[in-house]
């Protein structure tokens, strides 16, 4: 997972797009939204933090 590799970096939802799906895919960028929804229901909230007006983050601890 993109957000993991790379921790406390915050990534607007544009540079998730572009480095998880690619740049030859079409989707919007609540398709992000969603799939930290999901995530965050799988590995609980604490990891991923929401910074507002800006991205999302993975917390190491």
């Amino acid at each position: 997972f993109f957000l993991a590799q790379n921790p406390n970096k915050v990534f607007s939802r544009d540079d998730l797009l572009q480095n998880i799906w690619g740049s030859d895919v079409y989707v919007l960028a609540r398709t992000v939204d969603v799939h930290i929804r999901k995530v965050r229901e799988k590995i609980g909230d604490d990891y991923i933090t929401t910074v507002k007006g800006v991205g999302y983050k993975f917390n190491l601890g």
